[in-house]
Protein backbone atom coordinates (compact mmCIF):
# COMPACT_ATOMS: atom_id res chain seq x y z
CA UNK A 1 0.00 0.00 0.00
CA UNK A 2 1.35 3.41 -0.55
CA UNK A 3 0.54 7.02 1.14
CA UNK A 4 -1.95 8.21 -0.76
CA UNK A 5 -3.81 4.82 -0.72
CA UNK A 6 -3.54 5.08 3.43
CA UNK A 7 -4.83 8.14 3.49
CA UNK A 8 -7.92 7.45 1.19
CA UNK A 9 -8.41 4.34 3.54
CA UNK A 10 -8.26 6.64 6.79
CA UNK A 11 -10.93 9.15 4.81
CA UNK A 12 -13.08 6.65 4.11
CA UNK A 13 -12.97 5.06 7.62
CA UNK A 14 -12.71 8.21 9.90
CA UNK A 15 -14.23 10.23 7.31
CA UNK A 16 -14.26 13.16 4.83
CA UNK A 17 -14.27 15.71 8.18
CA UNK A 18 -10.94 14.19 9.70
CA UNK A 19 -9.18 13.25 6.38
CA UNK A 20 -10.70 15.46 3.68
CA UNK A 21 -7.77 13.75 0.97
CA UNK A 22 -7.49 15.27 -2.45
CA UNK A 23 -7.67 13.15 -5.38
CA UNK A 24 -5.73 15.12 -7.66
CA UNK A 25 -2.69 15.66 -4.71
CA UNK A 26 0.84 15.60 -6.40
CA UNK A 27 2.83 16.19 -3.29
CA UNK A 28 2.50 16.08 0.41
CA UNK A 29 1.48 20.18 0.46
CA UNK A 30 -2.02 19.56 -1.48
CA UNK A 31 -2.63 16.56 0.25
CA UNK A 32 -5.60 17.82 1.98
CA UNK A 33 -8.55 19.13 -0.49
CA UNK A 34 -10.02 21.12 2.40
CA UNK A 35 -9.12 22.10 6.06
CA UNK A 36 -9.37 18.95 8.72
CA UNK A 37 -11.51 18.85 11.76
CA UNK A 38 -8.06 19.04 13.85
CA UNK A 39 -6.21 20.36 11.45
CA UNK A 40 -2.78 21.41 13.34
CA UNK A 41 -2.74 17.27 14.50
CA UNK A 42 -3.84 15.71 11.53
CA UNK A 43 -1.28 18.10 9.43
CA UNK A 44 1.65 16.95 11.82
CA UNK A 45 0.42 13.55 11.67
CA UNK A 46 0.24 13.13 7.97
CA UNK A 47 3.32 15.04 7.87
CA UNK A 48 5.05 12.46 10.54
CA UNK A 49 3.62 9.07 8.68
CA UNK A 50 5.43 10.37 5.42
CA UNK A 51 8.82 11.30 6.91
CA UNK A 52 8.83 8.00 9.49
CA UNK A 53 7.81 5.62 6.33
CA UNK A 54 11.06 7.78 4.11
CA UNK A 55 8.49 8.54 1.48
CA UNK A 56 9.53 11.05 -1.22
CA UNK A 57 6.24 10.69 -2.74
CA UNK A 58 2.76 10.14 -2.40
CA UNK A 59 2.94 7.10 -4.04
CA UNK A 60 5.71 5.47 -2.40
CA UNK A 61 4.69 2.59 0.14
CA UNK A 62 4.27 2.70 4.01
CA UNK A 63 4.02 0.08 6.30
CA UNK A 64 2.29 -0.29 10.09
CA UNK A 65 5.61 -0.48 11.68
CA UNK A 66 6.43 3.20 10.77
CA UNK A 67 3.01 4.61 10.51
CA UNK A 68 2.41 3.70 14.41
CA UNK A 69 5.78 5.08 15.05
CA UNK A 70 4.92 8.25 13.88
CA UNK A 71 1.67 8.07 15.61
CA UNK A 72 3.38 7.37 19.20
CA UNK A 73 4.53 10.80 20.05
CA UNK A 74 1.56 12.75 18.64
CA UNK A 75 -1.00 10.57 20.49
CA UNK A 76 1.37 11.02 23.44
CA UNK A 77 1.19 14.53 23.61
CA UNK A 78 -2.29 14.92 23.74
CA UNK A 79 -2.84 12.19 26.20
CA UNK A 80 -0.29 14.18 28.45
CA UNK A 81 -1.85 17.67 27.93
CA UNK A 82 -3.64 19.61 30.35
CA UNK A 83 -6.44 20.03 28.15
CA UNK A 84 -7.46 17.86 25.65
CA UNK A 85 -10.19 17.46 23.36
CA UNK A 86 -12.29 14.50 24.13
CA UNK A 87 -13.02 14.12 20.40
CA UNK A 88 -9.85 14.61 19.57
CA UNK A 89 -8.59 11.62 22.20
CA UNK A 90 -11.51 9.58 20.30
CA UNK A 91 -10.48 10.02 17.52
CA UNK A 92 -6.57 9.45 17.44
CA UNK A 93 -7.62 6.07 19.60
CA UNK A 94 -9.85 4.82 16.25
CA UNK A 95 -6.97 5.42 13.94
CA UNK A 96 -4.65 3.39 15.98
CA UNK A 97 -7.13 0.32 15.77
CA UNK A 98 -7.88 1.50 11.95
CA UNK A 99 -4.35 1.69 10.91
CA UNK A 100 -3.97 -2.15 12.56
CA UNK A 101 -7.16 -3.26 9.98
CA UNK A 102 -6.13 -1.43 7.11
CA UNK A 103 -2.58 -3.06 7.33
CA UNK A 104 -4.26 -6.51 8.33
CA UNK A 105 -6.56 -6.66 4.90
CA UNK A 106 -3.40 -5.96 2.85
CA UNK A 107 -5.47 -4.37 0.31
CA UNK A 108 -7.33 -1.25 -0.06
CA UNK A 109 -11.21 -0.93 -0.29
CA UNK A 110 -12.29 0.67 -3.42
CA UNK A 111 -14.99 2.95 -3.32
CA UNK A 112 -17.79 1.54 -5.24
CA UNK A 113 -20.48 4.08 -6.74
CA UNK A 114 -23.64 2.26 -7.31
CA UNK A 115 -25.61 3.32 -10.20
CA UNK A 116 -28.83 4.95 -9.89
CA UNK A 117 -32.07 3.12 -10.05
CA UNK A 118 -34.75 5.15 -10.94
CA UNK A 119 -37.94 3.69 -10.26
CA UNK A 120 -41.16 4.17 -12.36
CA UNK A 121 -44.35 5.61 -10.46
CA UNK A 122 -46.13 2.95 -8.70
CA UNK A 123 -49.74 3.41 -9.24
CA UNK A 124 -51.61 2.56 -6.01
CA UNK A 125 -55.98 1.74 -6.92
CA UNK A 126 -57.62 3.43 -4.46
CA UNK A 127 -60.76 1.54 -5.11
CA UNK A 128 -60.62 -0.57 -2.00
CA UNK A 129 -59.93 2.74 0.47
CA UNK A 130 -62.95 4.78 -1.34
CA UNK A 131 -65.53 2.43 0.17
CA UNK A 132 -63.86 4.14 4.03
CA UNK A 133 -64.00 8.23 2.59
CA UNK A 134 -67.32 7.73 1.58
CA UNK A 135 -68.53 6.34 5.09
CA UNK A 136 -66.18 8.73 7.16
CA UNK A 137 -67.19 12.17 5.47
CA UNK A 138 -71.40 11.01 5.40
CA UNK A 139 -71.13 10.57 9.32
Amino acid sequence: MNFKELLEQLEERLGYHQFPVNPAATNIKDVFEGSPLHHDIMTRLVRAIFVSNACRRLTDPVNLDRTLLALTPIRQEVLRAARTDVDLYRVLDELGAVLGKIFAEGTPVIKVVSPVIRRTAEIIPLSAYRHLRKLKSSA
